[in-house]
């Protein structure tokens, strides 16, 4: 169901939906849950992606209309993202058969900028990378939509990694990096021991809008480009409502001066309450777990 598309064959569906003028190339850059072709003009770059199907995270095409009425949501409220582009017809989704089934697709402005390592980063960009992830959370309370998204809770940040694990723990030999994974993974759940006192952690903070809504869910720095201190996120694949300081936990992996002012930044537009305070390294070691977890599910997918 997911046969990649050469350059060519995605520069002829940018073609037919989509009003670009001038095309110059269209060049396959990465497949992670998703296959990525960067689009240039004479004057623009642009992303345009196809979907894998059978994702875990992803029930239908309606959780992909989420995900891009929200970046338009977040685009008209100022919030500084990657956002999709209207079609011929107007939508933002579409669909294409392809030689193993149909796949969506879409089109996104280019996150001008470049990446920087946790290392690399500046206080002031810090700064400003949590003050723009607490606006996001903010803008988000105020969307709207009839389309469905998951819930990134406890099954999904514990129960689904620990029985990929635990599944993958005795397939040695099918897939090396699966296996790497894997042995990573129970690496990881002797350090989350015992991980109850996580969850009971976790469990203390709030359920209002503030605490618990929509996140970006997959915020490293892979997924923000920085301008000098301005900055774009953008790769909402992963977006869900989920605890809002488990994006936050990201600061865990910046250098200690560039992790507090990040946690300044994000406060001087949505105080924490002490309960998020006390979950965020928790959030970040959890993190650990749910990434192993979602490269095991990237790598069953493309089995």
């Amino acid at each position: 169901m997911n046969t990649l598309l050469n350059s060519d064959e995605a520069l002829e569906i940018v073609k037919d939906q989509y009003p670009l003028v001038d095309i110059e190339y269209c060049m396959f850059i990465r497949r992670g849950f998703n296959d990525h072709y960067l689009v240039a003009t004479k004057h623009m770059k642009y992303i345009f992606r196809l979907y894998l199907n059978n994702k875990y995270y992803i029930e239908s095409s309606s959780a992909y209309k989420f995900e891009l009425d929200l970046l338009d949501h977040l685009d008209s409220n100022g919030v500084p993202v990657a956002n999709a582009l209207p079609r011929k017809n107007g939508a933002l989704l579409g669909h294409t058969s392809t030689p193993l089934g149909e796949r969506a697709f879409a089109l996104f402005s280019f996150a001008d900028g470049m990446q920087l390592s946790g290392s690399a980063i500046t206080i002031k960009q810090s700064h400003q990378f949590g003050k723009t992830m607490a606006e996001l959370h903010l803008a988000a309370n105020s969307f709207s939509t009839k389309h469905q998204r998951y819930k990134l809770d406890l099954k999904y940040l514990v129960d689904e990694p620990l029985r990929l694990i635990s599944e993958g723990a005795g397939k040695n030999g099918e897939n090396p990096r699966f296996d790497e994974e894997v042995r990573r993974g129970e690496q990881v759940i002797e350090k989350l021991q015992p991980i109850d006192r996580i969850i009971d952690a976790i469990n203390r903070i709030g359920s209002d809008n503030n605490e618990f809504g929509i996140i970006h869910a997959d915020l490293h720095n892979g997924n923000v480009h920085f301008h000098g201190n301005n900055l774009t996120l953008f790769d909402f694949d992963h977006c869900a409502y989920g605890w809002r300081a488990y994006d936050l936990a990201i600061s865990s992996f910046f250098p200690e001066l560039e992790r507090k002012s990040m946690i300044e930044g994000y406060e001087s537009v949505r105080p924490l309450s002490t309960e998020e305070r006390e979950s965020m390294e928790h959030f970040g070691n959890l993190r650990n777990l749910w990434n192993i977890g979602d490269v095991l599910a990237t790598e069953v997918l493309r089995r």
